[in-house]
């Protein structure tokens, strides 16, 4: 009876300590934020302040910092990570070019896709689309993907994606409203385009493409990716993963396209996509990529994707944010994201002083 005490003992000793040991790998270390700071925004995530955030994790220098998940989630969890697929996309094209399957980003989109030149002909302006275009949100289709919700019907997006049949031809069969290249407008559709042309120039499935080149090499094994009949797994979207496997993602374009000693996409390309080329409302964008400023002027790049998925890259403080929600529907919760990511680079601290140049640690 009293070996069983004992053993009783020891085994809620190491439970003690292994929740104690767990709670401390969530506290970011002293030197690199401001404790209390990140304590309040915990405390505002777990009162919705952000709506329904799922999960929270902060790298610094390839290493996480910070973890933290919220509600019925755990790091195993796969979670949705909507648009920012489209990064993932982005880096796919980045390979190509690496491997010499695509020639160039000038490509015409007319050359590769020959049996449906009926399409192309219905107006000139169609024969000019590049594949730069396409990554860069210029191909000049008439769509509007931002003015109905994406929980509503009626969304473009949303109702292609309800279309059994091939959404190729739909999509090159959508009117023109400005000549490629002119004019910035967000397309999920065209995604499903470049996806096409890596496809058709890998002599591969979109999918096994970037298993095998983007998910294996940096030990991605657990993901789930929606499939849709005669669509095969879409390049806007439909992927779920762990948000620590999310956040790989962002390591490796803050480590310019290296993974530990192994390169997986040139630095050339990531220095190329995520540079801005275009100005959306006010935020710039690059290859399927977007890009503001810090709360003190440095640049952020950060993949965005529906229900607030996101990931930033703060290269100067060689930062990757992660963070996953389930805000899928329009409520308009009490603070966004862009306050979130704000709060977060504020409470950094470089050399003993907070990077925008005063205290935050009453920052509520």
């Amino acid at each position: 009876m009293r070996i069983l005490k004992v053993l009783v003992t020891i085994v809620l000793i190491i439970g003690l300590l292994a929740i104690s040991q767990r709670a401390e790998s969530q506290r970011p270390p002293a030197t690199l934020f401001y404790a209390d700071s990140i304590d309040n925004i915990n405390i505002d995530i777990r009162n919705d302040r952000y709506g329904k955030i799922s999960s929270l994790i902060i790298y610094h220098n390839h290493r996480i910092a910070y973890e933290s998940y919220y509600g019925f989630t755990q790091a195993s969890t796969l979670h949705p990570i909507s648009s920012v697929t489209k990064s993932i996309t982005s880096l796919a094209v980045g390979i190509c070019l690496d491997k010499g399957f695509i020639p160039s980003l000038d490509i015409k989109l007319v050359d590769y896709l020959p049996e449906y030149e009926y399409i192309f002909e219905n107006d000139h302006r169609k024969k000019a689309i590049t594949l730069r275009h396409l990554l860069e949100q210029t191909s000049g289709f008439k769509w509007d993907e931002w003015s109905i919700h994406y929980s509503y019907a009626g969304n473009p997006l949303i109702e292609l994606s309800q279309k059994p049949e091939s959404w190729i031809p739909i999509i090159l069969s959508l009117p023109m409203d400005t000549i490629p290249g002119t004019k910035f407008n967000y397309n999920s559709g065209c995604s499903d385009l470049i996806k096409e042309l890596v496809e058709r120039t890998s002599g591969m499935d979109f999918r096994a493409f970037v298993d095998k080149h983007i998910l294996t090499p940096l030990n991605i094994a657990s993901y789930h990716w929606d499939t849709y009949p005669e669509n095969g797994q879409p390049a806007w979207g439909g992927l779920s993963l762990t948000t620590r496997d999310m956040a790989k993602i962002g390591v490796l374009v803050h480590n310019y396209g290296k993974w530990g000693h192994k390169t997986v996409v040139s630095e050339q390309w990531i220095t190329e996509s995520v540079a801005q080329v275009i100005e959306a409302d006010s935020i710039g964008y690059g290859y399927h990529w977007w890009v503001k400023s810090q709360p003190d002027g440095q640049p952020l790049v950060f993949a965005a994707g529906y229900g607030d998925q996101y990931v930033f890259i703060a290269p100067d403080k060689r930062l990757v944010v992660a963070i996953n929600a389930k805000n899928f529907t329009d409520h308009k919760w009490e603070r966004d994201h862009n306050d979130l990511i704000d709060r977060i680079l504020r409470a950094y601290i470089h050399n003993g002083m907070a990077q925008s140049g005063t205290n935050t640690n009453k920052q509520t």
